[in-house]
């Protein structure tokens, strides 16, 4: 068969959801691949795995052979070999039978690697600076006596670490290690220095800052401190001949004050060049006036591998435009709100102090409003002090800043363009989904949504905001998830959050905080239900069936917790508590009572509990979160159904699309409350929104689902308060906290980069493209895209787990063309307005139909 059209192949193998992952604690990874084929309605049948250890280049032992196994599944195949021990790397490979059992090659090669699975595999001690410093400089020459085969670095600092073999940075990451609540869980990384290491002298070096760990300039929510920095690190080479050598962090480490005097997370960096020690992470370097590390304690949490991706730099944007505002005051504009931080070349005097400032607004003279980043009494700065050379360049390491503008204050003559780069920094999740159409105010609300909700991704948590509270707030979170999961590769980044959960869970109560790790912050029921929530869409979204077997207890706690809150079937609040939050930022007023948004959040928690108990086999469970869903239902329609007028509840800000997401709407009530709920929003509203975070994406679903759906389209293209044309109109980049450019209704400084409304996101994917997994992991797929307003086209794709799915379709008065990729092994239903439905399987498809009459 090779070479043919019929040709098969098994691509882009994963463990665990990555590529030839090292340092993994998971001892029975997941495997998964996709699949590469010719023509159409293309299957695997069957798939056979060999995981073989490499003794030598050409001797390999056998560790695991899954022989034949009849299945179509390619995604999350259980590992079931020997465990491995640590440090044991171990190779596999598949092949897969097609729908006519024709077999393919074997695929390429792929592997992965155990890290230090127990405690006694640490031989390093955790170490300090004994007189504290804001951040420190580490060294240790290590002397290699042979010529190395392989390394390893094992390595943990709290807060942040940068390190570095022979003056070379190991890894991109940057602010890593991401973020815990450090008396829980502390994460290591493990990086292959192969390349780096040398035979003789190498030099290892890390700068340490304060990250989280040391946090304690700003009180936000709680106050944020740990301990003062430490660091771990365990180093290990093996040679050729089996042996291998171990260098440690221990007190004959060295360290020295770096010249980052200052560094916080929420308030920049002090760097005094003047300080510097050149060539400290090399060779050659003297470091006789160097002093000895002390011993530190240790954080307290287990010691563990860290699955999502730390930051990273991602772009670079260069600015639009350099205003004198003031004598010796400048502005630079980068044209994007964004998160991130600015590198400087200067020029001056020894002791010449330059200042940056960062801000998001302006005020009417041209300088800076701090207050949109809620930082009116302490700022967002970094402040360079010069060494006097005739060049010198700036970058921080250990913060980023919410920003757009850049105040500059004490540059040395006159500031240029070249002079100043923003880097853009945000998680290092993968790209997977793309979306454009016709309408431009469409695209820029879309490219506004995927800024603002990549400035919250950063330490592994999805922000709130990127420059004010900064903390990982349950309810913003869960409503921009499923949008998160079109545009984004996040599996392993929420994997780790959901952890965050449980390990803030009450013990006794089953209370889950608002936010984590951080254990505080305002919210109610909505909050704490982004452990559900987000482990369903996970299940949903890319098959893992695994993170709901281990959280499916917690969540049975944190449910049987709500209950304690309820009053004759209504969550009236949280326990005793009922003075929490349900709905959050609607224009003006919150009208919508708390009681009604808590009640939704629990049974809708039941409906997803009672699937995801179905497909772990938990029969009981699954019978018994039916009945409670059923029986909330009946509760909240009983108390919320308003039959003399049609609507639920106030009848505003969203009611009716609540009680159409929970099923509460009966058929012969369906008319009535289909028209209640179009006056309501074209008279009433003047077809603007009157929803906060959780009731604008349910709105925008249900009016598509009510066949409103030219309703929605002019509510989204509406650029007349309030709207997100609206936020475009008036010159935003990102998404704003409020409806309103300047105050809230709260009267709360408006933050303009808060991702939260980015859940129009996912109706761009889901509704205007029409792509949604019928089945987990899209084995099966829904094309159905709605053909509303003055859209001409749309251009959409979504790399899923079994490959990636496209739909381009565009239209004009006499007919529609539509043109789809489904990835092998899938198959997909087509619902193209108008037209019959049609059950497709893998391939490319063109279609053309006759343009109906609207």
């Amino acid at each position: 068969m090779k070479g043919s059209k019929e040709e098969i192949k098994a691509i882009d193998l994963r463990s665990d959801y990555k590529v030839n992952p090292i340092g993994i604690h998971n001892v029975a990874p997941r495997l998964s691949w996709r699949m590469t084929a010719y023509g159409k309605n293309r299957k695997q049948s069957a798939y056979q795995i060999q995981v073989f250890k490499k003794e030598s280049d050409i001797k390999e032992v056998l560790v695991w052979d899954s022989e034949k196994v009849y299945s179509g599944e390619s995604v999350n195949i259980p590992y079931k070999g020997k465990q491995l021990a640590s440090r044991e790397r171990v190779y596999w490979k598949v092949r897969i039978w097609d729908e006519k059992e024709n077999v393919s090659e074997w695929s390429e090669e792929a592997f992965f690697e155990a890290g230090l699975l127990n405690k006694t595999d640490w031989e390093a001690e955790w170490i300090c600076a004994p007189e504290k410093a804001a951040a420190v400089y580490f060294r240790k020459v290590c002397n290699i006596e042979k010529q190395p085969k392989s390394g390893r670095l094992y390595i943990s600092g709290l807060g942040y670490y940068e390190a570095y073999l022979n003056g070379k940075k190991c890894g991109e990451d940057v602010l890593t290690p991401n973020r815990t609540h450090y008396t829980e869980r502390v994460f290591y990384h493990t990086y292959d220095i192969t390349t780096a290491v040398v035979h003789g002298e190498n030099v290892f070096g890390v700068e340490l800052g304060n990250g989280w760990y040391n946090q304690k300039d700003k009180i936000n929510e709680k106050k944020l401190w740990y301990g003062y920095p430490k660091l771990l690190f365990q180093i290990e080479i093996e040679y050729a001949d089996g042996d291998k050598d171990v260098f440690i962090s221990d007190e004959n480490t060295k360290w020295h004050e770096s010249p980052r005097i200052y560094n916080n997370i929420y308030f920049g960096e002090i760097y005094d060049a003047r300080k510097e020690s050149i060539g400290w992470r090399e060779k050659d370097f003297e470091d006789l006036d160097w002093k000895f590390a002390g011993k530190a304690e240790k954080p307290g949490g287990e010691l563990t591998k860290q699955k999502a991706p730390s930051d990273q730099k991602i772009c670079e944007l260069f600015p639009k435009k350099i205003s004198e505002v003031t004598p010796g005051m400048y502005v630079v504009d980068f044209g994007q709100n964004m998160t991130g931080w600015v590198k400087m070349r200067v020029s001056g005097k020894e002791g010449d102090k330059v200042q940056l400032r960062f801000g998001e607004e302006l005020w009417p003279d041209g300088k800076i409003n701090y207050y949109s980043t809620g930082s009116g009494w302490k700022q967002q700065k970094d402040i360079y002090i010069l060494s006097g050379k005739k060049e010198e360049y700036y970058e921080p390491a250990f913060t980023w800043h919410g920003f757009r503008y850049v105040e500059v204050q004490g540059y040395p003559g006159i500031p240029k363009r070249e002079d100043f780069v923003a880097v853009h920094i945000r998680a290092g999740v993968e790209r997977s989904g793309k979306f454009i159409c016709s309408n431009a105010l469409i695209n820029q609300i879309q490219k506004a949504s995927l800024w603002s909700m990549e400035s919250g991704l950063h330490g592994g948590i999805p922000l709130d905001s990127p420059h004010r509270e900064r903390q990982g707030y349950g309810g913003d979170a869960l409503i921009t998830a499923k949008a998160m999961m079109y545009s984004y590769d996040m599996h392993e980044f929420y994997s780790d959050w959901m952890d965050d959960f449980i390990d803030a869970q009450d013990k006794t109560t089953g209370f889950l905080p608002h936010t984590v790790p951080c254990q505080d912050g305002g919210g109610g029921p909505a909050w704490g239900s982004a452990l559900i929530i987000i482990t369903w869409l996970m299940y949903r979204y890319y098959g893992d069936t695994k993170s709901a077997e281990g959280y499916f207890d917690n969540m049975i706690h944190w449910m049987q917790f709500l209950q304690t809150g309820m009053e004759k079937g209504i969550v009236e609040g949280e326990g005793t508590d009922k003075d929490c939050l349900g709905e959050w930022s609607t224009p003006g007023e919150i009208l919508i009572p708390p009681r009604f948004v808590n009640t939704f959040f629990y049974a809708y928690n039941a409906k997803l509990m009672t699937e995801l108990a179905e497909v772990l086999g938990r029969s009981a469970d699954a019978e018994y979160f039916q009945n409670q869903y059923n029986e909330t239902v009946l509760s909240f329609r009983n108390e919320f159904y308003d039959s003399k007028n049609g609507r639920y509840s106030i009848g505003a800000q969203g009611t009716e699309a609540f009680a159409n997401k929970l099923g509460a709407i009966r058929e012969r009530e369906l008319c009535e409350v289909k028209q209640y709920l179009e006056k309501h929003i074209t008279k009433e509203c003047e077809g603007n929104l009157d929803t906060g975070i959780f009731g604008t994406p349910l709105l925008f679903e249900t009016l598509v689902e009510f066949g409103l759906g030219e309703v929605a389209y002019h509510m989204i293209t509406s650029v007349t308060y309030p709207s997100y044309g609206y936020m475009i109109t008036n010159g935003a980049t990102t998404l704003w906290e409020y409806w309103e450019k300047e105050y809230g209704f709260y009267q709360c400084p408006a933050n303009h980069n808060q991702p939260m409304f980015g859940s129009i996101s996912s109706f761009f994917y889901e509704k205007l493209a029409g792509i949604k997994p019928l089945k987990p992991a899209y084995k099966k797929i829904e094309i159905k895209p709605a053909m509303i307003g003055d859209l001409r086209f749309v251009s959409s794709s979504v790399k899923t787990p079994y490959g990636e799915v496209c739909i381009d379709w565009e239209r004009n008065e006499d007919e529609i063309l539509v043109s789809v990729v489904i990835p092998p092994n899938t198959e997909a239903v087509l619902l193209i307005p108008g037209q019959e439905r049609k059950e497709i399987g893998s391939g490319n498809y063109q279609f053309r139909y006759v343009a109906c009459e609207k």
